[in-house]
């Protein structure tokens, strides 16, 4: 009995304990949610008070203990960030999820093609009771959908499956099939008796309008456009009928007024004979035309039947006019579909003898091959031209997915849903724009492809723990990424596969923080926190050498920050360049008969004497004799010995955080920027040290300024070799050849290379280069190119990305274009011959920019653009690298994943670790991962904008301000009147206008409504506009000159003298044949008389 109550107790103390957990759990996630919707907002959040990931986990695990999975817990938080207003449950953390989030069942059918399990619906509104769908058309240039269904209710959806526009045709007769005319720009339909053509982008009445072509011989079943680019304003269509015949009809704008203007109201249909339009027709068949597609790539038209005889008819047009035998396939009990493979060119027909038969379009005596599998008749067949797959239907609703190239079968689903009533699927197509088989009944459905689900809806996941380095060997196309758990995995870059991984490389719980591979590609090293090295065979995986622990190490300071492989004198050694996290530089070199790695050279610190007032110091060689030779010489600082005024307030964060290396023919350099954002160059050619930058705040002690907003993250030599610049010489001139030659060839708004926009701006100097007849040394007039000097490039912490020369000066300060305002930037890269620039930031953005002009002097600020930035992940990007030969871009985050982009667009390939191949060609498909929602964003050059924009002339009008300071009003009244059409020059209001002034006060409106005025003009706002100062007087040009009175006011007399003095002016206006104009009316509408 008191075990009873102990257990009971015990329980009722756990339940009430996990309640103030559950409770305090959801505060947690409200407190982090309104954090997440500040930042959307542009809101400041503090650092102190940002809950990251670490802190999130640490939380969960104080309130539910340590059995929560790691995994389960950053799925929830990424959940969280991506969309801080969708509903949470605390299961998750548990990873029990509910039936729409988890992707168990994704997880059970990846090795399927469509994943039935994601079905979307679309019932369309409006369709009248037991209506079908009849007809889908897919119109891949305009990205649009057209559904017909079979009692006359036609519907346009956009990309987004959302109705653009509907129009419902009052037709006694059913429609039968339907179709999109390219060159008219209409849909045409067909029923059982009638032709209908209908402009879908009419607005107002007119959307309901549509012309109705009648009357037919047969009963019309299916109908085909064909796609001809070289007719204008023409379409031919063909049509099949149900004795047999096809028939083609030739289109024109003319034939339905399209290019007349536009007349009063018209009806909803209009009626024009068929006997009007041009046709064609030829019986084929001795049964049911089932289905006719015009196939381009074969210049033909097919046509299949239920003839077991003329089953399938495939020909040119030009046969439809005459009586010549044409191709026939015969087969038991004839085709209701049929479709064209064209990379496999072969034609798969199926009917009702449930067998789907492979055809080379060629051969009609006997099929290359057969298909079987369906239990009922075969009624539509579909390819996906991208994966060689044929879809095929049958009558019982049962999807069979085969492969065509190796015609075995890979997924058979069937659609349950639905009564008795909506058993049967008339149409089916595929659409390849978004990887989607879309099938029409009673309401449409769409089966999205596997991988496109997993691309965009699955998180991308690479390593359990946040990335902390990634490489890329140029040599065998391997992928190395090492995350925060210390595990090593390389990967395939073709496909993704992962090859090998390695746990614990340093020992147990030892986390690595850098790496570097050689330049031969068969060996790279790492580093860890503990300040180890050791040298691995990459293609193997196996340790080579090791650089022990010291006894007397500090973990915080000995902790590798960055490793660079150097190139070694002699063979059989290997040489490493090493930063530490105290900001020492060391070179460790590891021979062939060494068993350990060893330090052999250090660099002195300069940072406290380039604190004071020297900023360029010298170095001095020792005379250390050494076995082997090193790519350094030992040195030693020169320091003068000066009283610096700002010793006393140096800044305690002088840390070199990150370096690189330049060692080629005439330069010996190492770059380091500093935690307080100084750079300095260490030249070892001139035997200096000196100070390029320099922060102004770095010279005060300012305790409101966050001494990390200084940092540079990143630095990268830019520098282009000779061999390099002839490369690029040679391609500028072999694209300016290209270009000159298929000018008309070239798509419009097609990208070959990344490199195109290069060519056309370095063109004019390598022509001017190349032309050196008189070199001796280079006979054959070869082109001799000079390397020109080197530049640095800074990722700042604030943000900005600068560029200067090796002296100090600074070229260039960019504040990279994103969504958002500066975000940190982290990670720098180029390509071999400094033509493109990445770099990444801590928002997960990615930023291209085009720096091959811009390196040649005098480095114009102007050709130095930013091409595109695209959110490559939703935290932070701790490394970015382009493959140059593929034209992919590698990104590595803190979320745990390494994904793979397209260079030239920012479109996303997928992640390293994802269940599918990589497919890196180049393609129409554009997904995003599922924590990502922007869209790239390409910035255009400032010349385009520029040009397009429209001019505006402006009128000149009166200013009152020159009026005033004009002379006195005496020059406005002559008393010598002009000659006929003359105006004299030194007239004075002409000389007091001007252009219009944009005014700098906004105008507030008076009055709303007027009813008087109409509808229109009626709600037009009326504006109060302060209306200048009138002038008393004006003159009136070829009058002339009126005698001033004695009051000052001229023509004001009494009686009959102002009478006379008018007819006087009439008379001398008649004599000089110049009319009056009243100056003040054109100038000063406003102003009362």
């Amino acid at each position: 009995m008191d075990i009873r109550e102990e257990k009971s107790l015990d329980a009722v103390i756990q339940t009430k304990n996990f309640k103030i957990s559950l409770y305090e759990f959801e505060k947690l996630v409200e407190h982090v949610a309104a954090q997440k919707r500040d930042e959307r907002a542009g809101l400041f959040v503090p650092k102190e008070d940002m809950i990251d990931y670490e802190k999130f986990y640490g939380a969960v695990q104080d309130l539910f203990g340590s059995e929560v999975k790691n995994q389960d817990v950053k799925y929830f938080y990424r959940k969280l960030c991506h969309n801080p207003d969708a509903p949470t449950d605390w299961c998750e953390i548990f990873g029990y999820f509910s039936s729409e989030d988890s992707l168990t069942s994704q997880m059970n059918e990846e090795n399927l093609v469509f994943l039935v399990s994601r079905k979307q619906r679309v019932v369309i509104s409006g369709s009248r009771r037991r209506d079908v769908i009849k007809c889908i058309v897919k119109i891949p240039q305009l990205d649009l959908l057209i559904a017909a269904s079979q009692r006359g209710l036609i519907t346009v959806f956009n990309n987004q499956m959302r109705v653009q526009t509907s129009t419902n045709v009052t037709d006694t007769s059913w429609i039968t099939g339907c179709d999109y005319l390219p060159q008219l720009k209409r849909i045409v339909a067909t029923t059982e008796r009638t032709i209908i053509v209908w402009d879908y982008k009419a607005q107002g009445s007119s959307q309901e309008n549509y012309f109705v072509i009648k009357p037919m011989d047969h009963c019309l079943l299916c109908v085909c456009v064909v796609s001809l680019t070289d007719q204008l304003c023409r379409d031919d269509i063909l049509l099949g009928d149900d004795g047999g015949f096809v028939s083609k009809f030739t289109v024109q704008s003319d034939d339905f007024g399209l290019k007349q203007a536009k007349s009063k109201k018209k009806l909803q249909s209009q009626v024009i004979d068929s006997k009007n339009f041009k046709s064609v027709k030829r019986k084929l068949h001795n049964d049911w035309v089932m289905k006719i597609r015009y196939i381009p790539t074969l210049n033909c038209f097919g046509s299949c039947s239920l003839d077991s005889v003329h089953s399938l008819v495939l020909e040119s047009l030009k046969k439809l006019e005459d009586n010549s035998p044409v191709r026939e396939f015969s087969m038991p009990r004839g085709a209701n579909s049929f479709c064209y493979c064209v990379k496999a060119n072969v034609i798969v027909t199926g009917g009702d003898d449930k067998v789907l038969r492979l055809w080379h379009p060629n051969i009609s005596t006997k099929p290359v091959g057969k298909l079987v599998g369906h239990m009922f008749s075969i009624t539509e067949i579909v390819t996906n031209e991208k994966d060689q797959l044929v879809i095929s239907l049958s009558s019982a609703k049962v999807f069979r997915v085969w492969d065509i190239q190796t015609l075995s079968l890979l997924q058979v689903f069937h659609d349950t849903q639905g009564g008795p009533g909506d058993m049967q699927i008339y149409s089916m197509i595929y659409d390849s724009n978004h990887g989607m088989l879309i099938a029409g009944s009673s309401v449409i459905d769409m089966y999205p492809l596997t991988r496109m689900i997993q691309d965009t809806k699955q998180v991308p996941h690479t390593h359990e723990r946040e990335i902390n380095v990634m490489l890329y060997n140029k040599c065998l196309h391997q992928v190395l990424t090492i995350c925060s758990e210390s595990i090593i995995k390389v990967w395939e870059l073709e496909t993704g596969l992962q090859i090998y991984q390695i746990l614990d490389p340093h020992g147990f719980n030892v986390e690595l923080t850098s790496a570097s591979i050689n330049e031969s590609g068969f060996l790279f090293a790492t580093g860890a926190y503990n300040g180890t090295v050791k040298i691995w065979d990459f293609d193997s995986g196996q340790e080579v050498k090791a650089l022990p622990k010291g006894k007397d190490w500090v973990e915080e300071e000995h902790g590798m920050k960055r490793l660079i492989f150097l190139k070694a004198p002699e063979k059989h050694q290997s040489l490493l360049l090493a930063l530490e996290r105290s900001g020492k530089i060391k070179m460790i070199q590891g021979k062939e008969s060494d068993i350990c790695l060893t330090v052999v050279w250090e660099l002195p610190d300069a940072t406290p004497i380039l604190q004071g007032v020297n900023r360029i110091v010298h170095l001095k060689s020792s005379a250390k004799e050494r076995s082997m030779a090193i790519p350094f010489p030992d040195v030693t600082l020169i320091a003068e010995e000066t009283s610096s005024p700002h010793a006393s307030k140096a800044v305690a964060c002088t840390q070199v955080n990150c370096i690189d290396l330049l060692q080629v023919e005439g330069y010996n350099l190492i770059a380091a920027g500093t935690l307080n954002g100084v750079i300095i160059l260490w030249n070892f050619v001139t035997s200096t040290v000196k100070e390029l930058y320099r922060p102004e705040e770095c010279l005060t002690e300012n305790p409101d300024l966050d001494p990390k907003s200084l940092r540079i993250n990143d630095i990268l030599f830019l520098f282009r070799t000779p061999e390099c610049a002839r490369r690029l010489s040679q391609d500028s001139l072999c694209s300016s050849s290209q270009r000159g030659s298929s000018k008309g060839q070239s798509s419009k708004g097609s990208k070959q290379s990344i490199h195109d926009s290069e060519s056309k701006g370095e063109q004019t100097d390598v022509t001017v280069g190349e032309q050196k007849p008189g070199d001796k040394r280079h006979p054959g007039g070869a082109c001799v190119t000079e390397s020109k000097p080197p530049l640095l490039v800074t990722a700042h912490q604030d943000g900005n990305l600068r560029l200067w020369t090796m002296e100090g000066r600074l070229l260039k300060d960019v504040l990279p274009l994103t969504r958002h305002t500066a975000i940190s930037l982290t990670s720098l890269c180029t390509d071999s011959c400094t033509r493109v620039l990445l770099t990444s930031n801590v928002e997960g953005h990615v930023i291209l920019c085009s720096i091959g002009s811009f390196l040649d002097p005098p480095h114009d600020e102007k050709k130095f653009k930013q091409l595109l930035t695209w959110r490559a992940h939703s935290l932070e990007i701790i490394q970015v690298i382009y493959v140059e030969d593929r034209q992919v871009v590698l990104t590595a985050s803190i979320d745990g994943s390494v994904r793979l982009w397209h260079a030239l667009s920012g479109h996303y390939c997928g992640y390293f670790g994802q269940r599918r191949s990589f497919d890196l060609s180049q393609t129409s498909d554009f997904i995003l991962p599922c924590d990502v929602n922007e869209y790239p964003i390409e910035i255009k050059e400032e010349s385009k904008l520029t040009d397009n924009k429209q001019k505006y002339i402006y009128p000149l009008v009166f200013d009152q301000q020159r009026w005033q300071k004009m002379s006195s009003m005496s020059l406005l009244f002559k008393r010598t009147p002009p000659k006929a059409f003359e105006v004299e020059s030194d007239f004075k209001f002409f000389k007091s206008l001007s252009s219009s002034k944009n005014r700098k006060h906004t105008l507030e409106d008076f009055m709303t409504e007027n009813k008087e005025a109409g509808i229109v003009f009626g709600s037009l706002p009326i504006y109060r506009v302060q209306s200048p100062t009138s002038l008393r007087f004006l003159p009136l040009i070829g009058s002339e000159a009126l005698k001033e009175a004695p009051d000052g006011v001229p023509g004001k007399k009494k009686g009959g003298h102002v009478q006379h003095e008018r007819t006087q002016r009439r008379k001398s206006l008649k004599r000089n044949l110049v009319p009056q104009i009243n100056l003040a009316s054109a100038f000063f509408p406003g102003i009362p008389k």
